[in-house]
């Protein structure tokens, strides 16, 4: 396998959920920073100029939660056996795609401004920061009842939301309303394979 890199949030799920499931690859490096994913070379591999991008035995896959059901459904390892449970993981997962990630990104957008120097927009923050505050209940919620996303045990779901909240946290959002939530992105973070994920300086 070989797998289109950038210690971003997106492909982080991916290389989180490698090292949790113990599976080889190469990591082929791409700078988001020098532009390398608009370069003709990348774009031949994902025309979306997006990482990550997995390649398998002549399976391409370039979005983060394609793969990762990829890795339940070739491994059954860290995913639900039957339908109604696989159905659930992609529930969630299209969850956060829709209703967490527009606003996560947002709010990361002080990242980026620390990181390049390049000013922010504060409304664009702030809006990302409302959003959030109307959806992470949902999230406090299900995690009243359950230790992980899927139940009570870890799931490449969980690979997908570490990353987000990780970000958002580390961006400045206030978790402090949100034990739950809190809670389980300090469990996510202490596992071994989150330590030995590659990530960018001061995430």
């Amino acid at each position: 396998m070989k797998l289109y890199h950038f210690p971003s949030p997106n492909p982080q799920k991916v290389t989180f959920a490698l090292k949790e499931l113990g599976l080889d690859c190469e990591l082929i490096p791409v700078d988001l920073a020098k532009g390398e994913q608009r370069q003709p070379a990348f774009l031949a591999v994902n025309p979306a100029g997006r990482v990550p991008v997995l390649i398998d035995d002549g399976t391409t896959l370039s979005e983060s939660h394609a793969i990762l059901a990829y890795f339940g459904e070739t491994t059954g390892r860290l995913w639900p056996v039957s339908a109604a449970g696989r159905a659930q993981a992609l529930q969630w997962l299209f969850f956060l795609s829709q209703h967490i990630m527009p606003a996560a990104g947002e709010v990361a957008l002080r990242i980026r401004a620390r990181v390049t120097g390049v000013a922010m927009d504060e409304a664009v923050v702030a809006r990302g920061e409302a959003a959030l505050k109307t959806v992470l209940p949902i999230i406090e919620n299900r995690l009243q009842h359950n230790q992980w996303m899927l139940g009570d045990d870890f799931s490449l779901v969980d690979c997908a939301y570490c990353p987000i909240f990780n970000v958002i946290e580390r961006a400045g959002f206030s978790l402090a309303g949100f034990s739950k939530v809190g809670a389980y992105l300090e469990t996510s973070r202490a596992r071994p394979a989150w330590q030995e994920t590659p990530r960018l300086p001061g995430l």
